[in-house]
């Protein structure tokens, strides 16, 4: 095969995905290792309008503003009416789908998005082909980069999740949700419930099979447990996991069995942002005369809810319960004494909860 064949042979596989501008085409071309000029590829577009690869299915051109070209592959088969919005919605979707997961698993997703083009081809794909396809980027800041282990979890916690089995768990050097290894110690008998996707990492969520206790795993290449053939009832204790659940801030493990009324004021332009972000299901907020923002809650705290609050520096003030106030007001002490000389140490850091 000559490699101009096999180049338009490529491009036309690249068409079923979507319609491509000059400058898609090219960028799809340089990142494909395919080394052709853009005078070239114009041609090469021009010539796929007039051969036919596949019966049903055809190159068609558009001409938009300032007479900027769109190609795109039409099926003949193509059924159903879709407007931009559900055009956009997909697009940001497949571009901001978090990186863990499309990193080893971007052929499965274009496969999906060859499914979808070819049904839909006849609706307005060639409209926003370059806002869609070359101006959405994700930062993956602070999204956990999988490796093929923690894909083959992310396979068999799924099989454990729809086959109702338990897992045994038989180590986990990474304690994010801050489970008391010395109360659950390994090998554990675990009950999958869920898998959650939670500030850019993905965990494994359930409970405990000799207590019912909820506990949460951060899925990494430091968990390690096997699959069984032990069958629990979901359905059973899955009010007993959502009560756990429910009364907690974020997903880590709480200080003690106690849910607070808490209350923190939000500096104005603060709280006025933070108002758009999901912190717990019984918030509220309310202004105050000052011009701030109070956040009212009961929930349990969480370390994941003191590492809010230092997040937050002087822009938040605890008001209630004591227990949390305390806890901040040691928490930035053993910080400043971190900047005035004392060593980094994990166990002085744990110490409080």
């Amino acid at each position: 095969m000559s490699a101009a064949i096999e180049r338009l042979i490529r491009i036309y596989n690249r068409l079923r995905r979507g319609p491509v501008t000059i400058e898609i085409i090219s960028k799809w071309v340089n990142d494909a290792g395919i080394n052709v000029s853009k005078r070239q590829l114009y041609r090469d577009l021009d010539n796929l309008k007039d051969l036919k690869f596949a019966e049903g299915e055809n190159v068609v051109e558009f001409i938009g503003e300032k007479n900027r070209k769109t190609w795109k592959l039409e099926y003949d088969a193509s059924v159903d009416a879709i407007n931009q919005y559900d055009i956009n919605s997909f697009f940001l979707f497949k571009n901001f789908v978090p990186g863990s997961i499309q990193q080893h698993r971007q052929k499965s997703l274009e496969k999906f998005e060859q499914i979808l083009y070819k049904n839909f081809s006849n609706n307005k794909y060639q409209q926003q082909a370059e806002a869609n396809d070359l101006y959405l980027r994700k930062t993956n800041y602070w999204n956990i980069i999988y490796s093929e282990t923690e894909h083959k979890h992310l396979d068999d916690l799924l099989w454990a999740l729809q086959n109702k089995r338990a897992i045994q768990i038989t180590a986990n050097q990474v304690n994010s949700s801050n489970i008391n290894f010395d109360k659950y110690p390994f090998p554990l008998q675990f009950w999958p419930v869920e898998m959650l996707f939670h500030h850019g990492q993905v965990y494994v969520a359930g409970l405990a099979a000799t207590t019912g206790e909820l506990l949460i795993y951060l899925v990494n290449e430091h968990l390690e447990f096997e699959l069984t053939n032990d069958v629990f009832n979901r359905r059973k204790y899955y009010k007993k996991y959502k009560d756990q659940a429910d009364i907690r801030f974020g997903i880590t493990q709480p200080i003690d069995d106690k849910v607070y009324n808490i209350e923190i004021e939000f500096s104005e332009g603060y709280g006025l942002a933070a108002q758009k972000n999901f912190l717990h299901h019984t918030a509220t907020w309310k202004k105050l005369k000052n011009g701030n923002y109070m956040l009212e809650m009961k929930c349990c705290i969480t370390r994941e809810l003191i590492g809010f609050l230092g997040f937050s520096l002087d822009k938040v003030k605890v008001h209630q319960p004591e227990t949390l106030k305390d806890l901040i007001i040691k928490k930035y002490k053993d910080s400043l004494n971190l900047y005035e000389g004392e060593e980094v140490s994990e166990e002085r850091a744990n110490a409080d909860y």
